[in-house]
């Protein structure tokens, strides 16, 4: 059985969640199903089994994300956050940083314990894109 987080326009005034290593239910495998909680500013998925960044088109108003400790291998799907200023995708699959461009608000960026190949590509991008942000 596929585990899924979402609310459904449940908590339209939400502004915080944490759904870090939620053994209640089950680990997180697929983010779905924000719609009504634009309102949220703080997002904790660390510690589940997500594969891939998605379904956060919504979430206009966040500023903080936690996507550390899960399977993710590509950064996507982070377009819409235009106010995201604190993104960790610590310890996941990553192999390239890309997919940042639209983040002009971005001050912290957590990419650790990734598979990252070629250093000096990563390090050009990121001063490219991020004009020395971080």
């Amino acid at each position: 059985m596929t585990n899924k987080f979402g609310s459904s326009n449940i908590y339209p005034c939400l502004t915080k969640v944490s759904f870090s290593v939620t053994k209640i239910l089950a680990d997180i495998v697929e983010i779905c199903n924000l719609t009504g909680m634009e309102k949220l500013t703080k997002l904790q998925l660390d510690n589940n089994i997500i594969i891939k960044i998605q379904g956060l088109d919504e979430l206009v108003n966040l500023k903080w994300l936690d996507l550390s400790f899960n399977l993710i291998e590509r950064i996507e799907g982070l377009d819409n956050l235009k106010e995201l200023e604190d993104l960790s995708l610590f310890s996941n699959c990553i192999k390239e940083i890309d997919g940042l461009e639209n983040l002009t608000k971005l001050n912290v960026l957590s990419v650790g314990r990734n598979k990252i190949g070629d250093l000096d590509k990563t390090l050009k991008y990121l001063k490219i894109n991020l004009k020395n942000r971080l």
